[in-house]
């Protein structure tokens, strides 16, 4: 059997600790900031119309430069190939002989045909939309 001191100690260690037992606390509320920090940030998905996503997009402003790093061209050179590899249409007229979905995606990146949006987080938690067309490629 426990005593009252091993009892306190063991009630002061759940406290302090990060586990989430999923059990009701009674109402009252979770002390712990962990689950607002970026991990569950990133985890939430809310659907917004597309007309909401261009009108915040117009009306915002930039904190970052204009300008495609190597890692974001990267990242959306993979991203579009496996689309078209995948069955999505190629939205530029594909020579004959070009098979490749990267080259495809790579030939769509030169004309700033691909329609996708770089998100850039920003050191203050938000976020940050950039379409390809309003960058410079490098």
């Amino acid at each position: 059997m426990a005593s009252d001191d091993e009892s306190v100690t063991l009630d002061a260690i759940e406290e302090q600790s990060n586990y989430d037992s999923g059990s009701d606390n009674d109402g009252e509320e979770n002390e712990d900031v962990s689950c607002e920090d970026e991990e569950s940030f990133m985890r939430q998905s809310d659907i917004i119309s597309v007309n909401e996503m261009y009108d915040t997009y117009s009306n915002s402003k930039r904190v970052t430069k204009p300008f495609m790093t190597r890692f974001e061209k990267a990242k959306i050179l993979g991203v579009r190939s496996e689309m078209i590899a995948n069955g999505a249409p190629a939205l530029i007229n594909v020579p004959r002989g070009i098979t490749s979905t990267y080259e495809i995606a790579t030939m769509e990146y030169n004309q700033k045909k691909i329609p996708l949006m770089i998100k850039r987080k920003l050191p203050n938690n938000s976020f940050e939309y950039w379409k390809i067309d309003d960058l410079v490629l490098i």
